[in-house]
């Protein structure tokens, strides 16, 4: 009955069938990473970045803010500081002379609370943002790199304004350095 079963497709014959398409299979993803790695493709977080080799000074030249929320450019240094140090794409200085300076411009920034308590206390944020970068030279004064307008918009469980303010703005200042890595 066995010998029947193997000769009528059974599933020792159809195993033995999908082994070599497996196999086949393995091979050319093998095949694949490999010369997309002799080609010069790189994880974006194996690149090294506008600034070079973590080593160059960088400071914050100016944050052009537009809105009526004074404490909005402390907040995007503080973030642009920690995500530029945390990825170690450059050497943090807050005054004197530096490698780069780095502009941001807010373009839009909307805070807008959707859900409200019994109490009539906001509990539900939504809060959007875009903004640009440009690097200069810190020598020259000359343009470096521009980013684009980056935007990002999400809602926000908390009684805070500020705190929605805060996670909008770190998640934008994230983009925006995830495109310091991007060389092309």
């Amino acid at each position: 009955m066995a010998a029947a079963s193997l000769r009528n497709g059974g599933s020792l014959s159809r195993i033995a069938r999908r082994v070599p398409c497996a196999l086949a299979s393995l091979v050319a993803v093998a095949l694949l990473v490999s010369l997309t790695s002799c080609a010069g493709y790189n994880l974006t977080s194996e690149e090294t970045g506008i600034f070079g080799d973590g080593s160059k000074t960088l400071k914050v030249k100016a944050v052009d803010n537009p809105t009526m929320y004074p404490w909005l450019p402390y907040m995007l240094r503080s973030a642009l500081r920690d995500e530029i140090g945390a990825r170690q794409l450059a050497v943090w200085k807050d005054d004197g002379r530096a490698d780069y300076e780095i502009k941001l411009r807010v373009r839009h920034f909307r805070l807008r609370g959707d859900v409200r308590d019994s109490d009539d206390k906001t509990q539900l944020y939504t809060a959007s943002m875009s903004a640009e970068a440009t690097v200069y030279d810190g020598a020259t004064n000359a343009v470096v790199w521009e980013s684009r307008i980056v935007g990002y918009s999400d809602s926000y469980d908390t009684y805070n304004e500020r705190d929605a303010a805060a996670k909008v703005g770190a998640e934008l200042v994230r983009r925006l350095v995830d495109r310091m890595r991007q060389r092309f």
